[in-house]
């Protein structure tokens, strides 16, 4: 009788184990969707227009080729990262594409945005669709996920709430104190037009 109780203690002892196992996993899960889902908010656009005093400006066309051979150079030189393999593309829409972890499986990416150029010159894009592998996530849980793993420069400002990257092209300076601001950028008729800034001494 005695050896029949403690089998039957045993045995609840194991279902209580597993019980309180299986609720830190869900419990995990429910917080890490939570904190996925809370916004991610890098850095601000800056409004502010850059004083040209002291500066030679002249504008250049560019055409999409053009642009996405530079920023690959960038990204490969300067923004390698092992978590996130990523390019930015510029097509019939602007494309940030990738592949991030997601529960120690790689995934791919493609982040689709709709660029404007602000009135300072700066380049404001809008997340108009995201694709994560056969995934159908929301923009903004999807971007924290990129946000998390990427190495994004301090003059990049990330608001996944809104859903915008901004580029803050007047925080962006070459060694040279070269700097750019936009003035056009038209991906259907391939026509973008930006201003260089060379420092006039």
């Amino acid at each position: 009788m005695e050896e029949k109780t403690n089998h039957i203690k045993l045995k609840q002892k194991g279902w209580k184990w597993a019980f309180l196992i299986l609720l830190t996993i869900v419990l995990g899960i429910v917080i890490w969707f939570f904190t996925q889902m809370t916004a991610v908010i890098q850095g601000e656009p800056n409004l502010s227009e850059v004083s040209q005093k002291d500066e030679m400006t002249f504008q250049i066309q560019a055409h999409k080729e053009d642009l996405n051979q530079l920023v690959t150079k960038y990204i490969d030189e300067e923004l390698s990262n092992e978590a996130v393999e990523f390019d930015f593309l510029l097509e019939d829409q602007a494309q940030l594409l990738g592949t991030f972890q997601l529960f120690g499986h790689d995934v791919q990416f493609s982040l689709f945005l709709e660029p404007f150029v602000m009135e300072n010159g700066n380049l404001q894009f809008k997340a108009t669709k995201i694709a994560v592998g056969s995934l159908n996530l929301p923009i903004s849980f999807a971007m924290n996920l990129i946000k998390e793993q990427l190495k994004v420069p301090a003059w990049v400002a990330i608001n996944s709430e809104k859903e915008l990257i901004v580029f803050n092209l007047n925080e962006f300076y070459l060694e040279s104190g070269m700097h750019f601001s936009a003035s056009k950028i038209d991906l259907t008729e391939d026509d973008i037009r930006l201003n260089v800034h060379l420092p006039a001494k």
